[in-house]
């Protein structure tokens, strides 16, 4: 996912740089566990969905609407599990404490004399959720933002993809007993259901993609009470996958977001390797590069982006990589794993992937564009990257531009020359430098696109064909908290909430919340930039802290008001500007200018 909005302008978005130092707080927050082991433990937490074999139940795209857990309770008959985890005294009203039942963590809040529990752990990358932020009967995690109802479990608000278990705890004298059942405490997160046991002989809801964007869209349609038949038509080869970790953890297998079981119980049919190449508005229907045609009721475009090639001679060499599919990482492992590397772009994704590669390859080298990598996070902080990606013996080359690539008689890669004549050897040749709508097919069916080619839609992500819908990276759309009319934004959590919205739009119901962009991002697994917000037009930029030492938090004003953060290290002020947003609330630079310590956990009460 390209992490760019576009609106005209460059949309500056600066997102958040995880510390060793947050780290180190976190492992404070968690007894007995040290930095070291903090890294280890995420790591571990994001190498497969097989690491727990209890989890049989894995990760959901989902609506903030409440579960019917009177149905999920009756549907459970497992033995109950009562167990006393602590005196009441230890969690005073207004605080919360992590305990363990059976060796699962779970979450315990106070709030005014009322006791909440939900699993430990956030369902995106089992960060302790005691590190959060709890406000109004909800909690977010402080690493990625994710927000989970702590009543019912329900996930209100991405990037994970999985809800959480709630738990009955009540007072007995003094203490604090769970009682739960043996199947909730398998796991440390549950797939909602949406317990529905026939369609209706209706025409298809065509869904085509299988992105965040698509599949969030076919799960949502489900939980909001949609009983016609689903069809998601994808080019990919395998069912929707963890697209985040394609960058970052090159190394493991794509992981699956749903299994098959999910699909069938859910009455919905993934119609692989099927490309989608027309469709007529008038006869409400769709037609497949082989020829065949399909019918719809309503089609929803979750087409996503084009990745964009290297157009210089010796562009096509074997050995020239892009990462868009589940199965490009591997390509490129395979092919740079001890030899030199050079990496083409030095936006998030190509720096995302020379941070893997550097692991396993001999060498490691970014040819940048521009005067500093990551331009949308501001020359200042692409500086302090560059310095930082040094240390590890990744080299970056500024202000360069490719000339050609050179071949060998096998038709390998052998080099990139660049414009003023420098040589880097490679055997391995990484592209990220963007990507463009997928919607060249488009242009004869009278969807109303902007200049760029993204598809236009309103509020209720409609298109201008009736009957047809639009959601993800390929769209502009109003971001009616900023005042924005149209706007790209090519974030994760935003395609998430795209295919959340459009679900409840598509079946008249009024939509649930609203959509505030967050983007994350890491290398190494040592540094991260969070961004909450949006920054498109700004005027002015106020940052506080150090830089250099990615301990820093930025804030971007319009109008004197704050319309976008970035943070970087211990502070937590993006994930709680992403709160507040949601809560409706706004930041003066009056106030930035007063809060010295950028902690903003007050305003959420």
């Amino acid at each position: 996912i390209t992490p760019f909005a576009q609106s005209g302008r460059p949309f500056h978005s600066h997102f958040y740089f995880l510390s060793r130092y947050e780290w180190g707080r976190g492992a404070r927050a968690m007894p007995g566990m040290n930095e070291a082991a903090l890294f280890d433990y995420l790591r571990r937490a994001t190498s497969s969905s097989s690491q727990d074999a209890a989890i049989k139940e894995d990760m959901l795209c989902c609506a903030p609407e409440k579960s019917d857990l009177k149905k999920e309770l009756a549907a459970d008959n497992s033995s109950v599990v009562e167990e006393t985890v602590c005196k009441a005294e230890e969690i005073p009203d207004g605080t919360k404490k992590e305990v363990e039942v059976r060796g699962r963590k779970i979450l315990i809040i106070n709030d005014g004399g009322k006791y909440m529990a939900i699993n430990g752990l956030c369902s995106h990358y089992n960060w302790p959720l005691v590190t959060g932020y709890y406000y109004k009967g909800r909690i977010r995690c402080p690493l990625h933002g994710a927000c989970f109802n702590t009543q019912t479990g329900d996930i209100e608000d991405y990037p994970a993809f999985g809800d959480l278990h709630p738990f009955q705890v009540k007072q007995v004298g003094k203490d604090l007993v769970i009682r739960t059942t043996e199947k909730r405490l398998e796991s440390d997160r549950r797939t909602r259901k949406s317990f529905l046991k026939q369609t209706t002989t209706e025409k298809p809801i065509v869904v085509i993609g299988s992105g965040p964007a698509g599949q969030s869209m076919l799960e949502n349609l489900r939980l909001a009470g949609c009983k016609q038949p689903i069809i998601q038509f994808t080019k990919e080869t395998m069912p929707a996958y963890d697209r985040v970790l394609l960058t970052k953890k090159m190394e493991i297998d794509p992981v699956r977001l749903r299994p098959d079981e999910y699909y069938l119980e859910n009455h919905i049919s993934v119609r692989l390797n099927s490309k989608v190449v027309a469709f007529d508005p008038a006869a409400h229907t769709i037609t497949l590069s082989d020829k065949s045609s399909y019918v719809y009721d309503k089609l929803v475009l979750a087409l996503g982006g084009a990745v964009r090639t290297l157009g210089n001679k010796g562009g096509d060499l074997k050995g020239v990589f892009t990462v868009r599919n589940h199965d490009d990482p591997k390509k490129i492992l395979e092919a740079g794993t001890g030899k030199d590397v050079v990496c083409v772009g030095a936006s998030f994704i190509g720096m995302e992937v020379a941070a893997a590669m550097r692991a396993v390859a001999t060498s490691v080298t970014v040819v940048c564009s521009t005067n500093e990598p990551v331009p949308a996070l501001g020359v200042d902080v692409g500086r302090a990257l560059r310095k930082y990606f040094a240390t590890k013996d990744v080299k970056i080359i500024t202000d360069a531009r490719v000339d050609f690539l050179e071949g060998g008689g096998d038709g390998h890669v052998k080099a990139v020359i660049l414009k003023d004549g420098t040589r880097l050897p490679a055997s391995c040749v990484g592209v990220g430098i963007g990507v463009d709508p997928d919607t060249k097919w488009l242009k004869n069916h009278n969807v109303a696109l902007d200049e760029r080619g993204f598809i236009k839609v309103n509020e209720k992500y409609a298109t201008s064909v009736p009957d047809v819908y639009a959601i993800g990276d390929a769209i502009t759309a109003p971001l009616p908290f900023w005042g924005i009319d149209h706007i790209n934004i090519q974030h994760f959590q935003v395609a998430q909430r795209h295919g959340q919205l459009a679900a409840w739009s598509l079946l008249g119901k009024p939509q649930p919340g609203k959509l505030i962009p967050y983007f994350w991002t890491v290398f190494f697994w040592e540094k991260g930039v969070k961004f909450a917000g949006c920054s498109e037009g700004y005027d002015e930029i106020y940052t506080k802290g150090d830089v250099d030492n990615f301990e820093f938090v930025k804030y971007y004003f319009k109008n004197n008001k704050v319309i976008a953060v970035a943070s970087a290290g211990a502070s937590g002020a993006a994930i709680q500007f992403l709160a507040l947003c949601e809560l409706g609330k706004r930041i003066t630079r009056d106030e930035v200018e007063k809060n010295t310590s950028d902690d903003w956990a007050f305003m959420l009460k």
